[in-house]
């Protein structure tokens, strides 16, 4: 593989969390580490792996760690997405009582809210019903801002989308009916659930997540045209749905590749356990035969687990090999693990001599949320880590080969406590710098 020899010196992680007080609002947080190319062994300012001073510096939680309420009760940030001005987007979902709304906000570069957005820097949408979930966000190049996930109708889950203009309002050229808002049903019985999205270069948008069909649940699949509208050119409908084992599938992770493909992936569960697994459809919707060995356009792959392996995040690098990442669980706790395959669905055995990394991160259960690449070719991850009552923060770096990068925090591990209780991580990204 080939990659840019960048002559950084540091790059900015910002990881979404949620943290949680035994007895206090849960707010939103966001959390910024500092990454230092060379081996540096002492904890000092700027080692790898260490806050970010220059974030959030007036925080009450202390510099590198900023939090947010809003809205009247709990909120959960599930999203990120990075501007080119370095301003940072966070989305989720606030919980007013019984009900539970979009809601997104913006900071400055500085992880101070920026107030040109809605007014005050946050913003809060119901959609329908009183159960509205967002799971993925995404930055448009014209400024607007897209956030979905998943809504109740009253009678059944349904995937919905809407969009932002750049100062925060909805954006009523979004959908039919002139709300900035879209609902679809895909076709399953019960509950369509949207977990992931992906904006194409036309401006048109994918959906994916599970569908659940009466019996089982399924990939499931939709495409929009840029104004919200379906795309029929997308399998016929719009929609695709796609059973790869005999039991339940849910796709959590959506990747474009340069040549119109669509891959999902996310995990399945066999009858005995639950593997990672993906597929790749082409521009049309359909089915692309050449990605796996069976000539199926599917992949499943057993990490290592004795019990469950969940894919829960997907990064294409620039070569067109393919990271999964999620946890694994052996005879007593869940572990981070990742696989990398090639351009064709088959492992990449370049990566950790097997293709699979499995990664315990001390003694307690750890899962992994998000992925995301660096430019020299290595490879976070970030989830949580749990105890027996708490949870942190915990990330992991790798190198290109799949080893641990050890220049980062001593170990190519970091775990870190946010809040008084309980803290995870759900989404990274890494900055220009």
């Amino acid at each position: 593989m080939k990659f840019i020899n960048t002559s950084w010196s540091t790059v900015r992680i910002i990881a979404v969390l949620i943290g949680a007080g035994d007895n206090v609002v849960r707010c939103v947080a966001i959390i910024a580490l500092c990454a230092l190319a060379g081996a540096v062994v002492h904890a000092i300012p700027g080692q790898p792996g260490t806050l970010d001073a220059t974030w959030g510096t007036a925080s009450p939680l202390g510099a590198g760690k900023v939090a947010t309420a809003i809205g009247s009760d709990s909120a959960r940030a599930t999203a990120i997405a990075l501007q080119p001005d370095g301003k940072v987007l966070v989305g989720g979902y606030c919980i007013d009582g019984t009900n539970h709304d979009f809601c997104a906000l913006r900071y400055r570069a500085n992880g101070t809210l920026d107030t040109t957005w809605n007014g005050n820097g946050k913003v809060i949408t119901p959609i329908v019903g009183d159960l509205d979930v967002v799971h993925a966000m995404a930055f448009q190049p014209d400024g607007k801002v897209m956030l979905a996930g998943y809504c109740n109708d009253g009678t059944k889950f349904v995937f919905c989308s809407l969009r932002y203009l750049a100062n925060g309002t909805l954006d009523t050229s979004w959908g039919n009916a002139g709300t900035g808002v879209v609902t679809t049903a895909i076709g399953g019985v019960d509950s369509d659930l949207a977990l992931t999205m992906a904006l194409q270069v036309d401006d048109k948008v994918l959906l994916a997540g599970k569908c659940f069909s009466g019996t089982n649940t399924n990939f499931c699949a939709v495409r929009y045209l840029p104004n919200g509208t379906l795309d029929t050119s997308w399998n016929g409908t719009g929609r695709v749905v796609t059973s790869l084992v005999t039991d339940d599938d849910s796709a959590s992770a959506i990747a474009l590749q340069p040549d119109g493909k669509v891959l999902l992936a996310g995990q399945c569960y066999d009858g005995t356990k639950g593997l990672f697994c993906s597929l790749r459809y082409l521009a049309n919707g359909s089915l692309d035969t050449s990605w796996g060995s069976a000539g199926t356009g599917m992949v499943t792959t057993a990490i290592g687990g004795v019990d469950s392996d969940y894919a829960n995040v997907m990064a294409l690098q620039p070569d067109g090999k393919v990271f999964l990442a999620g946890h694994c669980r052996n005879a007593t706790t869940d572990n981070f693990c990742a696989v990398r395959y090639n351009a064709d669905g088959t492992l990449d055995t370049h990566w950790n001599g097997t293709g699979k990394v499995v990664t315990p991160m001390g003694s307690t259960d750890a899962r992994v949320q998000a992925i995301a690449l660096m430019p020299d070719g290595g490879v976070l991850l970030a989830g949580y880590c749990e105890g027996s009552l708490l949870s942190d923060v915990c990330a992991a770096r790798y190198h290109a080969s799949g080893a641990l990068d050890t220049s980062w925090n001593s170990s190519g591990k970091v775990i870190s406590s946010v809040g008084s209780s309980s803290s995870q991580a759900n989404a990274i990204a890494v900055q220009p710098d």
